[in-house]
Parts: structure tokens; sequence; C-alpha cells
């Protein structure tokens, strides 16, 4: 039997000094990627994505801007299959919060460049998904 799991997260970007940053967190298995959990009842993907990278990074003014695209997996938990699809979404941070990672369940949330962070990202499949945020978020910036 496989078990069926949907979740959403964003490529979360904030514009700087004419440029922009992208911010990655280090996740409870020490790898880089991006905020992202479960979708809960009644949200939709980008409800999700906006609840969670709000809560896994203390961002608070947050603008889904588009769907970037949806990745799908299989692994193994508990020796049962599970199929897992994942909403990735564009996310710009509006505001000046301060990043407070939520320690229970990531160990780092940072601002870096978008080349730094296209070279540090680590899950299959998410180097690319985060390209394409990075090439989206600049044709909106006309970079």
């Amino acid at each position: 039997m496989t078990i069926n799991k949907f979740g959403a997260g964003g490529v979360v970007v904030k514009r700087v000094d004419g440029g922009f940053k992208v911010l990655l967190i280090k996740d409870g298995y020490g790898h880089w990627t991006w905020p992202k959990g479960h979708i809960e009842k009644g949200e939709t993907p980008a409800e999700t994505a906006a609840r969670e990278i709000a809560e896994e990074t203390g961002l608070s003014s947050l603008e889904v801007m588009d769907e970037i695209g949806r990745q799908e997996y299989y692994f193994t938990l508990k020796g049962e299959k599970v199929f897992k699809r994942v909403h990735i979404f564009l996310v710009e941070a509006k505001g000046e919060d301060a990043l407070k990672p939520q320690v229970e369940e990531i160990m780092d949330a940072v601002w870096m460049d978008p080349g730094k962070a296209l070279s540090i990202i680590e899950y299959k499949g998410s180097r690319e998904m985060l390209r394409k945020g990075i090439e989206l978020f600049k044709s909106r910036l006309g970079l």
C-alpha cells in the first residue's frame, strides 16, 4: 500500500540594493532547501506555502507570486512506501523581518546570493526548481 502526502513550500526572495537574495533553510536532516510543509485540511497549496514559510522562518509579510512547479517522489518511511507531491511557489518577502528559525523543525535560515543558493541546495530536482524561481523573479525585476 502507498501512502499519499501533499505539501507546499516556496523559493523565497527579497529585493536588496537593486538585486535580490534567496532564502534557504537547513532542514532537520542538515540539508539546504526551501521552507515547506504539509497541506492542512481546508488550505490551498499557496496558503500552505505562506504559512510554512512564516512558521519556519519568522517572516510575516509575504506575497505568493507564482507557482514554479511541483516535485513528486517516492520514499520509504517505517517500511511503508510514500508518494509525496510538493507544490513550489515563488514568494517575495516584503518586510524587514529578521529571520527567526523554528528550531524545533529547522537548523538554520539564511539569505544568500542566488548563485550561492544554487551551489548548495541539495535535494534531487531542487536545484532546477530553484533555478526556475530565480529566473522568474529576474524577469519580473527586468534583470
